[in-house]
């Protein structure tokens, strides 16, 4: 099986392996209203929580959002962009890169306005390590 949307395709148990990282990710965040692992190109490859079907708007968004947040960087020459963070009054988004030699991903994870900020960062890198790995094995 792979995974056909997007620009690369994903084999089936690499999605497999990227879904259960993301599943362990949601269950460790108390505060995880939605979470979701892009393709650099916008396509959702895995999401936990929220089942309102938001998966392939937040992927496109979280692309959009980082494509912009690299230009922003570059334009200011701070170097390769990691993380966006957004804090609104109900509740806080991280956006990382999980830059890896083939296919380069993103990881949204969208919160409660309670969720410790540093936590989430924490266990995000730790979930984004773990796919790296993955892609390393597939």
């Amino acid at each position: 099986m792979l995974e056909t949307r997007g620009a690369m395709q994903i084999p089936g148990p690499l999605v497999e392996r990227i879904q259960q990282e993301l599943d362990a990710f949601a269950a460790a965040l108390p505060g995880l209203r939605n979470a979701v692992v892009a393709s650099i190109d916008g396509f959702p490859v895995a999401e936990a929580s929220g089942a309102d079907g938001r998966g392939e708007r937040l992927a496109a968004m979280t692309s959009s959002m980082l494509a912009l947040a690299k230009a922003v960087a570059r334009e200011l020459a701070l170097g390769e962009m990691e993380l966006l963070i957004i804090e609104a009054g109900e509740g806080k988004v991280l956006m990382l890169s999980i830059p890896t030699s083939t296919r380069p991903l993103l990881l949204m994870a969208a919160c409660t306005q309670r969720s410790v900020i540093g936590d989430v960062l924490w266990k995000a890198r730790n979930c984004s390590r773990n796919i790296q790995s993955a892609c390393l094995g597939s």
